[in-house]
C-alpha cells in the first residue's frame, strides 16, 4: 500500500525486505516485454547499441570497446553519443554506425536507419527515449540523463536473443558487462521474478551515495538523512534513511526512497519553457521590448510576438503608422502605447475619433478656426487637435469613416507637414506623429471611390495588422486573468477566478467583438458571481452554446485568403526592415524577379 520504496538491509549489508514499489522504481520488478531465456553473447550474434553518452550509464563502454562488433575509429570519443550494428567478434557484416560529438549534439532527435540481411534496422535517440527497431518489433528505453541501449538477435533467424530494460544496473546486465561475456538473466511475463532478498545491496544499486549512507547506518553509524536527493541507478530520488534497532542494539536500516524522476520532468520542462520563452523575448524585442510601454502588450502567440516587434520598431520612428484590424482588437490601446514607448512620451496623445465625429464638425476639430471665422464660430477662435499634439502623436481612429472633403484636408497636412485654421491666412507646422487606425478594407474602399488612393498610400507607410482574438486562442487564458484582475480592482469586489470549465469556453468561443467583447463579459460575470470562482453558468448562454461556432461572416475564396496573406507578409516585413528591399528579399527569402512581381501585383 506504500506510495514509496521501502527497502531493509542487516547490519551485514544484506537485503531482508524489499517492497513492490521499490521493484518498480528500479525496474527489478517482474520483467514485460516479448522475453527471452538467459544466455550469453556468443560469435556472430547481430547487436544493435544507442547511447546517448558514451562511457555513462552503460557499464563504462568505451570507444576500444566497440571493437568487438567491428568497429575500430580513432575518432569516436567518450561521450559521444553513439549509434551502431554489427556482428559480435565476427567481420561478416560490415557494421554500421554514426557518431556525435557533445558539441555537434545539438539536435533533439537522431536516427540511424539501415537494412540487413534484407530486415529493416533502426536506433532512434531522443531527449526521452532510446528506441531499437526491427521489422515490426520496438524496444524503446527511457531514461533521465544517459544509458546505453542494447538489443542482441540472432543473425540467422533474426529471434531476439537479448534486450535491455530498465533495473538493468541491478541484473548486472550493463551494455559492456554483456560484451565482456557476462550472463544475462531471462525476461518475460512466464520468468520468476528477480528475487534480490539476501542479496548484497551493493550487488543491487552500486556507487550510489545513498546506499553507501543506508549501510553506514546498518552497521552503527550515527547520523540523520531524510528528504535527501540522489540517483541511484541512474533514477533521481529522494531518500531519507532510518536505522533499525532491537533490544538497544543496531541491526540494520530502512531507506525509505521516492522516484521524483516524473517531477524532475516537469521541472526541466518548466525551465526549458521559461528559458525558451525568454529567449523569444529577446529575440522579439531586440533587447529592449521591455521598456515602458511595451511590456504592457499581452500575448506570447506568434502573430503577436510580430505585433510587439513591429510596434517597436514604430515607436522608435516618426513614420505615420496605420493600424489595420476588426472593431475591438486593441488599435487605439496599441496607438498608446506605441507612443508611450516613444523617444518623447511626456509630449501629447491626442485621440480622436473621426468615426463619432459630424462631418460639419471634423475639419473645425483637427485644425482649429479664426476667431469670426464662421457662424456660431466661439469669439476667441479655437485651437484644432492638429496643434494640440505639437511634438507628441495625433491618433485618427476609425480613419475610413472621414468624408471625401475632410480626406483632402488630411492629404494636404501630410504632404506639405502644415496646414491652416478655419478662416486663417498663417501656415502653421504639422509637428506631429500620425497614428491612424480602420476596421475597414480600404483597399476596396478605394475600389468603391470611398476612400482616396493617394491617401491610403500616405497613411501605409508603416501598417500593423491587429489579429481577431480568434486567431490567437493561446492568449485568451492570460487575457483573462489580467483583465479580470483590472475589473476586481475597478469594482472593489476582491480578487476572483476562472473556473477550468469556465476558461474551457471562453478559449473555444469564437469572439465576434473580439478583446472589448470578452472585457464585456468577464465584467458582467464579476458583477453576477456571489463567490471568488467565476463558473459557466456565469457566462452568456451565446458564449456557453457557442452561437459564433457557425458565424461566417463574409467568405472570401481561398485564392484571396493567399493573396491577402502574401500582401499582409510583404507590408510588415517592408516595414520592419525600414522599407530596405534587398533586407525584406532575405527575410523572405524570396528571389529577386518573384519579389518584384509581387510588389508590381499588389501595386506596392
Amino acid at each position: 500500500m506504500m506510495k514509496e520504496g521501502f527497502i531493509y538491509i542487516d547490519k551485514h549489508s544484506r537485503i531482508k525486505l524489499y517492497n513492490k514499489k521499490a521493484k518498480e522504481i528500479f525496474g527489478i520488478d517482474k520483467s514485460v516485454g516479448i522475453g527471452h531465456p538467459d544466455g550469453v553473447i556468443q560469435k556472430g550474434d547481430l547487436v544493435i547499441i544507442g547511447d546517448n553518452c558514451l562511457g555513462k550509464d552503460d557499464g563504462g563502454l568505451k570507444p576500444e570497446n566497440l571493437g568487438k562488433i567491428g568497429i575500430y575509429d580513432e575518432n569516436i570519443q567518450l561521450a559521444d553519443l553513439f549509434m551502431g550494428i554489427g556482428t559480435f567478434e565476427d567481420g561478416r557484416l560490415r557494421p554500421i554506425y554514426q557518431y556525435y560529438h557533445p558539441s555537434e549534439s545539438f539536435r533533439e532527435n537522431f536516427c540511424l536507419k539501415a537494412e540487413v540481411s534484407g530486415r529493416s534496422v533502426s536506433v532512434e535517440i531522443d531527449g526521452k527515449c532510446i528506441t531499437i527497431s526491427f521489422e515490426n518489433k520496438k524496444f524503446p528505453m527511457n531514461y533521465n540523463n544517459s544509458i546505453g541501449h542494447m538489443v542482441i538477435l540472432d543473425p540467422n533467424t533474426f529471434q531476439v536473443k537479448f534486450y535491455q530494460t530498465s533495473g538493468y544496473t541491478a541484473r548486472g546486465e550493463d551494455t559492456l558487462d554483456i560484451l565482456n561475456g557476462k550472463a544475462y538473466r531471462a525476461k518475460g511475463p512466464a520468468v520468476n521474478e528477480f528475487n534480490v532478498i539476501g542479496k548484497k545491496i551493493s550487488s543491487i544499486h552500486k556507487d550510489a551515495s545513498a546506499i553507501k549512507e543506508l549501510c553506514n547506518i546498518a552497521q552503527g553509524q550515527e547520523d540523520n538523512y531524510k528528504e535527501k536527493f540522489s540517483e541511484i541507478n541512474g533514477i533521481p530520488t529522494l531518500y531519507s534513511i532510518f536505522p533499525v534497532e532491537i533490544n538497544g542494539k543496531r541491526e540494520g536500516a530502512v531507506l525509505q526512497v521516492e522516484d521524483i524522476s516524473t517531477l524532475q520532468n516537469v521541472i526541466k520542462e518548466r525551465n526549458d519553457a521559461l528559458a525558451y520563452v525568454e529567449e523569444m523575448k529577446q529575440i522579439i524585442n531586440d533587447n529592449a521590448l521591455d521598456c515602458e510601454g511595451l511590456a504592457v502588450i499581452k500575448g506570447e502567440s506568434r502573430v503577436m510576438r510580430n505585433v510587439k516587434k513591429l510596434a517597436y520598431k514604430a515607436s522608435k520612428s516618426n513614420s505615420t503608422v496605420l493600424l489595420l484590424g476588426e472593431s475591438g482588437t486593441g488599435k487605439s490601446y496599441l496607438a498608446e502605447t506605441i507612443h508611450k514607448a516613444s523617444k518623447e512620451p511626456e509630449k501629447p496623445f491626442i485621440h480622436v475619433n473621426c468615426g463619432a465625429m459630424p462631418e460639419t464638425l471634423l475639419e473645425s476639430e483637427l485644425f482649429g478656426y479664426e476667431k469670426g471665422s464662421f457662424t456660431g464660430a466661439n469669439h476667441e477662435g479655437k485651437i484644432g487637435f492638429f496643434e494640440k499634439a505639437r511634438g507628441g502623436t495625433i491618433f485618427l481612429d476609425e480613419i475610413g469613416d472621414i468624408s471625401l472633403t475632410a480626406q483632402v484636408k488630411l492629404l494636404g497636412v501630410l504632404q506639405n507637414k502644415s496646414f491652416f485654421k478655419i478662416g486663417g491666412t498663417t501656415e502653421i507646422a504639422a509637428d506631429v506623429r500620425i497614428i491612424a487606425a480602420t476596421n475597414k478594407n480600404l483597399e476596396e474602399e478605394i475600389k468603391k471611390k470611398k476612400f482616396r488612393e493617394d491617401l491610403f498610400y500616405r497613411l501605409n507607410v508603416f501598417p500593423i495588422w491587429m489579429p481577431p482574438l480568434r486567431e490567437r486562442r493561446e492568449d485568451i487564458s492570460n487575457l483573462c486573468n489580467q483583465i479580470l484582475s483590472q475589473i476586481c480592482d475597478k469594482l472593489q469586489c476582491g480578487e476572483k477566478f476562472i473556473s477550468p470549465a469556465a476558461q474551457r469556453i471562453l478559449t473555444s468561443y469564437g469572439w465576434p467583438g473580439n478583446v472589448r467583447e470578452l472585457e464585456n463579459t468577464l465584467e458582467r460575470a464579476a458583477n453576477i458571481a456571489d463567490g471568488r470562482i467565476i463558473t459557466e453558468n456565469h457566462l452568456p448562454s451565446k458564449i456557453t452554446n457557442n452561437e459564433y461556432g457557425s458565424y461566417t461572416e463574409k467568405w472570401k475564396s481561398f485564392q484571396d485568403y493567399m493573396e491577402e496573406a502574401e500582401k499582409r507578409a510583404l507590408l510588415e516585413t517592408l516595414a520592419y526592415c525600414g522599407n530596405d528591399k534587398k533586407k525584406a528579399m532575405q527575410a523572405l527569402k524570396m528571389g529577386k524577379t518573384n519579389f518584384y512581381q509581387k510588389i508590381k501585383k499588389y501595386g506596392m
